[in-house]
């Protein structure tokens, strides 16, 4: 096992913030909640040696697909999330136990956040989410003329909270 060196060298602190970074520290942490300090870094490197043999190569294929398709959502949220292939099946109970669309076909909408796109909804799907690992409305958006991204395309699409109502919009 390798020991990091004694002195506080930015080696060391590579160290540290390595074991950080790959949730070493956070694993570490909690198993001493269950052995002795010796026995847990043997414990640690057995469970992620367990973890590296064991890898699910379709889970990995979910989270990577996940990541690419939303890159604006955080990677601590998609570690708590499970992906499971049955789930991008329609659901059985669909419509029953589908939420409610928020937005009605001729709300005006935004995306969310500054100097970004807007316009009118003129459509909407029910899809899975991979980035929410789950199924959620999505949005035909007619773009407004004098949105950003009018230049080069008329319409476009977003995941419900995406978007939010330009004020004055009657929404549900």
């Amino acid at each position: 096992m390798l020991k990091p060196v004694g002195n506080k060298t930015d080696e060391y602190r590579g160290y540290l913030q390595a074991l950080d970074d790959f949730a070493i520290t956070e694993l570490l942490a909690k198993l001493s909640d269950y052995c002795e300090p010796l026995e847990k870094e043997t414990l640690a490197a057995v469970l992620i040696s367990q973890l590296a043999q064991s890898l699910d190569s379709e889970l990995i294929a979910n989270y990577v697909s996940a990541i690419a398709q939303s890159q604006q959502y955080s990677l601590a949220a998609l570690l708590h999330q499970k992906f499971s292939p049955d789930a991008v099946d329609l659901p059985i109970d669909f419509p029953e136990t589908a939420k409610t669309p928020r937005f009605l076909y001729g709300d005006r909408l935004r995306w969310l956040g500054s100097d970004t796109d807007w316009g009118t909804a003129i459509g909407r799907f029910y899809s899975f989410a991979p980035h929410l690992c789950r199924w959620n409305w999505c949005y035909l958006i007619w773009l407004s003329k004098d949105s950003p991204s009018a230049a080069w395309t008329s319409a476009d699409i977003a995941w419900e909270e995406d978007l939010e109502p330009i004020e004055g919009s009657q929404v549900l």
